[in-house]
């Protein structure tokens, strides 16, 4: 049986069979002028799941990256610029040595004060979801570089829980892909 987390906060469970790598992006009015920061990495084993914001969660938009250690990613069309070491950045921040990745967009519904997004292997693993989890299955590869950019939509003011910067690691050299 599952232990379900109970306390307010953003959490990715990783239901695949290798280990999991996230980044993910969250509102913060310190940003300029895009108001956002991005975070990352943290690893997230298979059965586990990880908090990695806690507070209110719910009517907040985040973004996430993941990739695991057999190849799968889970990306969406809002890139920026991210390092292979543990990080905490503007989402305009970059640097020479960064991938350029996109994120996907989670919107947040306010009546949520937690939400889990469960990273799936394939597609036939979704289960029903419940209102506060997602079922996330792995994008699928493309050759093509993406022709529109997209960056996040300015954040509203919303009360604001925090990321947690504990547990972050470098992701590993043999799953960095250009």
């Amino acid at each position: 049986m599952r232990k379900e987390v109970t306390t307010m906060g953003l959490n990715f469970r990783n239901s695949t069979n290798a280990a999991i790598y996230i980044a993910y992006a969250y509102p913060n009015f310190n940003c300029s002028p895009i108001n956002y920061a991005k975070i990352g990495w943290y690893r997230v084993d298979p059965g586990q799941t990880r908090e990695v914001w806690s507070g209110y969660a719910g009517g907040n938009t985040f973004y996430y990256y993941a990739e695991s250690s057999f190849g799968r990613t889970w990306s969406g069309s809002y890139f920026t610029q991210l390092p292979s070491q543990a990080f905490h950045w503007c989402w305009n921040v970059g640097c020479t040595t960064c991938r350029n990745l996109g994120m996907r967009r989670i919107p947040v519904s306010p009546i949520y004060a937690s939400y889990t997004i469960n990273l799936v292997s394939s597609a036939s693993q979704s289960a029903p979801q419940s209102g506060n989890i997602r079922i996330a299955s792995p994008s699928k590869q493309s050759t093509e570089g993406s022709l529109v950019v997209r960056i996040p939509r300015t954040a509203k003011k919303l009360k604001q829980g925090k990321p947690l910067s504990s547990n972050r690691v470098a992701v590993p050299t043999r799953l960095r892909k250009n």
